[in-house]
């Protein structure tokens, strides 16, 4: 089956229309992430003050709060070092299994007409430990970026006592060309690995043949995927810009209460809506330009064009 890129946007929106459902997974995991960040500042705060401090913080001024802080620091480094790399573990390992679920529904909603939970769970039971390891490989590629900032840094912080000579200048200007590289960087490597988890759920392959495979299929339709890709950066950006302003309107009028129950709720609406039609999008895109199976409503056949 050949779609257009038309076609395959309309007719992906329709069946995530008719499967809200798979916004699911994608709720389950907001909901754990942030229990386990929760969980994971209350054992950071023991590890740091412990139980004997904790009863004595609300009666410190700011210095000698502050100065607890720093000893707290410096004496736990280690386990806090620990707990963050623990709880970074923990997270990818739920958004990796959470997000494989919502593919696997994406997946047979578009092959079928229709998902169930149960989807989910026989995918992520399947997949999400390739789409772990994946995850955690790109993610090493991208921290690979960081190599742009570390001159500049260097400059900066070797000048910090001269900051009005021209080699700390200098070393700003280096450090924001650094960083404006890597967001490009960044910004490359995502376009390159957009359907990398969608390869590994699909083909039930493992991560370094979904990386590999992934970047291929984008070589191989460097237009559809980079014509999605803009697509969707351009909503998704226009989505946050207007949430960012509502949210900024809302903290001007001086309601704390509207503001704090507004980044939940805009939060959920993208879980609802934006994230999971994305989802879909990419789905049927790979779907469609690898000739899998893709379910075809008769009703949508005159309205939406061959």
């Amino acid at each position: 089956m050949n779609e257009s890129l038309e076609n395959i946007i309309s007719k992906g929106f329709h069946v995530w229309s008719r499967n809200l459902n798979i916004c699911i997974p994608l709720i389950f995991n907001y909901v754990i992430q942030i229990a386990v960040m929760f969980a994971a500042a209350v054992v950071g705060i023991l590890i740091l003050f412990g139980t004997s401090s904790l009863d004595n913080i609300a009666t410190m001024n700011d210095d000698e709060l502050m100065e607890l802080m720093s000893t707290a620091i410096g004496g736990n480094i280690t386990s806090f070092a620990i707990l963050v790399i623990l709880v970074f573990i923990v997270l990818l390992l739920f958004q990796s299994y959470f997000f494989t679920g919502a593919v696997g529904m994406s997946q047979n909603a578009t092959a079928n007409g229709d998902t169930t939970l149960a989807d989910m769970f026989n995918t992520a039971g399947i997949n999400f430990v390739n789409v772990f390891l994946a995850n955690f490989l790109m993610l090493l590629v991208e921290l690979v970026g960081i190599v742009f900032v570390v001159p500049g840094a260097i400059l900066v912080r070797n000048n910090m006592e001269l900051i009005d000579s021209s080699q700390f200048t200098g070393g700003i200007m280096l450090l924001f060309i650094g960083i404006l590289l890597w967001l490009l960087y960044l910004l490359i490597l995502d376009l390159l690995f957009s359907v990398v988890i969608y390869k590994i759920v699909i083909e039930h392959i493992s991560a370094i043949d979904g990386i590999t495979e992934g970047v291929k299929f984008f070589k191989d339709n460097k237009s559809s995927v980079l014509i999605l890709w803009i697509i969707i950066f351009v909503i998704s950006a226009v989505v946050g810009v207007t949430f960012y302003i509502t949210g900024n309107v809302i903290a001007i009028a001086g309601s704390e209460s509207m503001n704090i129950a507004w980044s939940f709720g805009s939060q959920f609406i993208l879980l609802v809506t934006l994230q999971p039609l994305i989802i879909v999008l990419w789905t049927r895109l790979y779907m469609v330009k690898t000739g899998k199976d893709i379910y075809i409503d008769e009703l949508l056949i005159e309205p939406w064009g061959k």
